[in-house]
């Protein structure tokens, strides 16, 4: 899962904010490692690996098994700013962080986990966005269509900023396109910051694995911010039994300004699968 690292524009004041605040499985019963982005306190992305199941006593439960947060486990109220107990992780990771954003659907989990260390005595979070099967249900074997172009319609909730300004937290609508007679998706997000600019990120060519339903952006993989090129790093995966949801993380930027987060679209017109 390692790719060239790079330092997100508005990294510093992500972190900042966040510090106030097809298949799946073949029949395993277990929470399913699936690709997430870790945005660390030196303000780079990295890449890991990530499973989210629910405990018993019905928390959200996050762990992380390759990447800079390898090791560490993440028990959090299932809600919008919930709080997190910590466990583990590197030298200076404390017991705290918060579920800031999450989105769940009829199969598929996506959420914006902040991970609180301690640096040298002064507080920064890690950011770790992470999704998987919906938590309390078992992981169903993905198949994707061999063939046809599919319309996928949902919401992405994260951080965004233009250049000149601080980052805020966002939510907006969001539309894929997958063609899987080629085997890529595109994509693209919309929303308003608080002064009701509009910003904007799109993406294209994004490679769709058929042999385990998830999809990842690689060196072909073209972005735009603010409707110009970007750089970025983007995770995700269909999920239900016919890919009738897709779920991902994504962080991208460019001089014009920077986004990241996460997202899950429905199979056809309307978002009519996203629980509220």
């Amino acid at each position: 899962m390692s790719s060239p690292r790079f330092a997100p524009l508005l990294a510093v004041s992500i972190l900042a904010l966040a510090a106030c605040g097809g298949g799946s499985g073949g029949g395993s019963t277990g929470p399913v490692e699936r690709g997430s982005l870790s945005i660390g306190t030196d303000g780079l992305v990295d890449q890991s690996r990530a499973s989210v199941s629910r405990a018993d006593d019905g928390r959200i439960l996050l762990r992380i098994t390759e990447g800079p947060m390898q090791n560490t486990t993440v028990l959090c109220e299932d809600q919008t700013l919930g709080a997190c107990s910590v466990v583990g992780g590197p030298t200076g990771t404390s017991g705290q962080g918060t579920l800031l954003q999450r989105l769940e659907g009829d199969y598929a989990f996506v959420g914006n986990f902040s991970i609180l260390q301690l640096i040298g005595g002064t507080s920064q979070t890690i950011s770790q966005f992470a999704h998987s099967e919906r938590p309390g249900t078992p992981p169903a074997r993905v198949r994707l269509p061999r063939e046809g172009v599919a319309n996928y319609a949902g919401r992405f909730s994260g951080s965004a900023g233009v250049s000149g300004r601080s980052a805020e937290m966002v939510e907006g609508d969001m539309s894929l396109l997958v063609d899987f007679n080629q085997a890529v998706l595109s994509g693209r997000m919309n929303a308003d910051l608080s002064d009701g600019q509009p910003v904007s990120a799109a993406f294209n060519n994004v490679t769709v694995n058929a042999s385990n339903g998830e999809f990842e952006a690689t060196r072909d993989t073209l972005f735009l911010f603010q409707e110009q090129p970007a750089r970025g790093e983007m995770s995700g995966a269909f999920y239900g039994p016919g890919a009738q949801e897709a779920a991902g993380v994504f962080n991208l930027g460019n001089p014009q300004g920077n986004m990241s987060g996460i997202f899950l679209a429905c199979q056809g017109s309307e978002a009519s699968c996203i629980r509220e």
